[in-house]
């Protein structure tokens, strides 16, 4: 193993080795910035640092400036750079923005962390009553991308953004994220392959198939702001089925009072996209950033109502379906070429969607999924 050369895309997670690419942590660090409102983030690295990861917060409300860290920093140091950067950002904002405080978050990247860059210098330079700045020490070679998503609640604990309380809950779920992942997604196996299969048309034969009679439980199992794409699915599961007389038992994480300030807002938005539709939500297992530990919720919750065919959508293998999957039909709906495999072994039906991440950002409404496209088609023949 030594020999291959393959230290720069092998990560060690739970003792195994993963060989295909994971998120990183610097990126998990800068969405946790903007869940609690950061107006910017200023990463200490390269330009090129975080490329999609820093337009997609863009896209989110959230300006990503960037040192531009070169190779003579490497060596003689970066801090006249951040300094700068710093002074810069303050002032757009002031410009740009009429408010009374600004949050701006520095994040570390690989270069300044291994040149033991002080991140914190601005903080005593430039924080007052109108600016708090959160240096978070990250980098990409910690590991898990939650750990990066940790190290930032610290930060934001010691700015004052978030109490005790609130960094003990944020640090137990991304723990048990990182569980669910190890256990059971994309870091279970050394390489997932990625594949394009997915089981939908399969899918739409069982609805083409159901009779009165059967009841249906959609239960939307999503992580933060995915749920605007994931929701819609079931929404359309709701009109199909109440075209044809079919029960409907509708499960959600979408508590509005849990969470930080942006995850809060999301669950209150979708929930206002069901009740648009005339949808009740029977039954809410937690918040957004829940979905880690909801899992077991809704199975009881299933164990209760019993049902026919269940549908989780959104992160599916953090419910562990298969303790009630016996004498009932469940299909797993979520995102990524390498999941389809690891949900295909927990659910007798799969469906993928695309690059929900990526289509979710910056919106406050409903996205379409293509599985609900679909549906809406079929039922309008």
């Amino acid at each position: 193993m030594e020999n291959l050369g393959l230290n720069l895309i092998i990560t060690k997670i739970g003792g195994i080795m993963i060989l295909h690419l994971r998120p990183s942590p610097i990126a998990a660090s800068m969405y946790q910035l903007r869940d609690v409102g950061a107006d910017a983030i200023i990463l200490h690295g390269p330009s090129g640092c975080s490329f999609r990861t820093a337009r997609l917060l863009e896209l989110d409300g959230v300006r990503v400036f960037t040192t531009g860290m070169d190779e003579n920093d490497f060596i003689f140091g970066g801090s006249e750079k951040l300094d700068y950067t710093v002074k810069y950002v303050i002032d757009y904002l002031k410009r740009n923005n009429k408010k009374k405080k600004y949050i701006i978050g520095i994040v570390g990247t690989c270069p300044s962390m291994i040149i033991g860059e002080d991140l914190h210098l601005p903080c005593k330079k430039y924080s007052d009553d109108s600016v708090i700045i959160v240096p978070v020490e990250v980098h990409s070679g910690m590991g898990d991308n939650t750990i990066g998503a940790i190290k930032a609640m610290e930060a934001c604990l010691r700015a004052g953004l978030i109490d005790e309380k609130e960094f003990e809950r944020q640090k137990y779920i991304l723990q048990k994220a990182t569980e669910v992942e190890r256990k059971r997604g994309m870091a279970k196996n050394k390489y997932l392959k990625p594949t394009n299969e997915d089981d939908l048309e399969k899918v739409i034969e069982v609805f083409k198939n159901l009779k009165k009679g059967v009841r249906v439980l959609c239960v939307l199992n999503a992580k933060k702001e995915t749920g605007y794409l994931f929701a819609h699915p079931l929404i359309e599961i709701n009109r199909y089925m109440e075209r044809r007389g079919i029960e409907v038992i509708n499960i959600a994480n979408l508590d509005p009072n849990v969470g930080l300030k942006k995850i809060r807002e999301d669950a209150k938005n979708i929930l206002r996209e069901y009740r648009k539709r005339k949808i009740n939500i029977d039954y809410i297992t937690g918040g957004l950033d829940e979905y880690p530990i909801t899992g077991e919720k809704v199975v009881d919750i299933v164990k209760k109502v019993g049902g026919d065919l269940v549908v989780v959508s959104g992160v599916p293998h953090a419910v562990p379906i298969e303790e009630v999957s016996k004498g009932r039909i469940t299909v797993g709906i979520s995102d990524g070429p390498r999941l389809y495999y690891p949900i295909k072994e927990m659910y007798h039906y799969s469906i993928i969607e695309l690059d929900a991440h990526a289509k979710v950002l910056g919106r406050r409404t409903l996205v379409k999924s293509r599985f609900g496209e679909v549906l809406r088609f079929i039922s309008n023949d």
